[in-house]
């Protein structure tokens, strides 16, 4: 082969196409079963709207996702912005959510200007905000990012979030007919699904790579010249895939980054039970105090008797290694809470969970910038001796990480740069 790829999500996919097309000769190796990563969707027939097990939104207009609604083959709608915020059961009546994490936003941007690199948590101390408005953009930065407030530094948020500006982020898009259409119209190339990546030998200009069939866990070894690796940071991070010899800086840079953790579950219920209270049947998102699953959000503007339930960082440390009934427990408990609903098993049809935590082929949920390690992305996607490549939202350098077109973008970079050192 010219080039093998290791993992067929959006980074992996992207680079295959744009190789294929430049008819290079590419293999795509997958451990799973499927193609999509971080990507999953359910297509339940008894649901009626595809039920999302990974990324789930459009984050503004992207130009590499944005590409296919305007070819004509996709479709995606708004989704409804307006979040409630629910203490201890009962809706606060003051400013909307999100403006109040604007205008923190902002100071913090301001801060990450003029002063050097701290915690999000360290910049917070700093200010004179009231408690609960401190605690509601925590809550928003902690479940946005995955991430920890003593650990993310502002940074990166104040990058991601002037990136987000420049392509609309602040309004956010669902795909009509489920993320995997997008993958559909990705791609093109060759994928072997159920191979798994054990080892990668190098030296400059050739390698060999050793997988295993998920099957029937025969052993092969396939030889290129060049190697794509796209697995998540938390793979790289546990040493699952190995390398021989070790890329020393891209493997520290590599550890210098976090990977959060996200538990998220759907609950389908007989009907949407929540539309009947006034001040919750109009709402995009519940954000609320709750420990385990303080954020909840409706499929609106679709009417659809389905509630996705959102824990991140901090939230998830009480989830992470509990089998699904208890997770499903945990949501079920918040959800009766917050809405002040009494037992809501009655109610339910069906659960959806998916634990990436336990997932050895990703081990977490998307990658976060400490205080003081802005330079490690730049390090992980740099190529190693014109042989190695790194691509994967958590080598995207343009602001967009942990994002579904910062996967592409970096998909698309990688492939770029494999040619022009062809």
């Amino acid at each position: 082969m010219d080039v093998a790829i290791v993992g067929a999500g959006a980074a992996g996919l992207t680079a295959l196409r744009v190789l294929d097309r430049a008819g290079c000769k590419v293999l795509c190796l997958e451990a799973r079963d499927r193609i999509g990563g971080r990507i999953l969707t359910l297509h339940d027939p008894l649901s009626p709207i595809p039920i999302e097990l990974g990324a789930e939104f459009i984050h503004g207009r992207p130009p590499e996702v944005w590409q296919f609604v305007e070819s004509g083959n996709l479709a995606a709608y708004d989704i409804a912005e307006r979040a409630v915020h629910i203490q201890r059961g009962v809706v606060q009546h003051h400013a909307d959510s999100w403006e109040l994490v604007s205008q923190v936003t902002k100071d913090m941007e301001r801060a990450a200007e003029t002063g050097p690199d701290r915690s999000f948590q360290a910049f917070l101390d700093e200010t004179s905000y009231p408690a609960e408005v401190k605690q509601l953009a925590t809550s928003y930065v902690e479940g946005f990012n995955a991430a920890r407030k003593e650990i993310v530094g502002i940074a990166s948020l104040t990058n991601d979030a002037k990136a987000a500006d420049e392509i609309g982020g602040d309004q956010s898009l669902r795909w009509r007919d489920g993320y995997d259409a997008l993958l559909r119209e990705i791609v093109t190339g060759t994928v072997r699904l159920n191979s798994i990546v054990e080892r990668v030998s190098w030296r400059h200009g050739s390698a060999e790579i050793r997988f295993r069939s998920a099957v029937t866990g025969h052993v092969q070894t396939i030889r290129c010249r060049r190697v794509i690796v796209t697995v998540p940071l938390g793979v790289l991070q546990n040493g699952d895939l190995k390398f021989d010899p070790e890329p020393a800086q891209t493997l520290e840079a590599a550890r210098a980054l976090a990977f959060g953790h996200v538990v998220r579950v759907i609950l389908r219920f007989r009907s949407p039970f929540w539309e009947k209270n006034s001040e919750l049947s109009d709402a995009g998102f519940l954000l609320s105090d709750a420990q385990h699953f303080p954020t909840w959000w409706t499929p609106l503007p679709m009417h659809a008797p389905l509630m996705t339930g959102w824990s991140a960082g901090p939230h998830t440390d009480a989830l992470i290694g509990q089998s699904r009934e208890t997770v499903i427990r945990y949501a079920l408990d918040a959800l009766a809470r917050i809405t002040n609903t009494g037992n809501l098993n009655e109610l339910l049809e069906a659960a959806y969970f998916h634990d990436w935590a336990a997932d050895p082929f990703t081990r977490g949920a998307y990658s976060y910038v400490p205080a003081g390690a802005m330079q490690a992305r730049e390090t992980l996607a740099e190529p190693v001796e014109s042989t190695l490549y790194f691509a994967g939202e958590a080598t995207e350098l343009n602001g967009h990480s942990a994002t579904v077109h910062g996967a592409i973008a970096s998909g698309i970079r990688v492939a770029r740069q494999l040619l022009d050192n062809s």
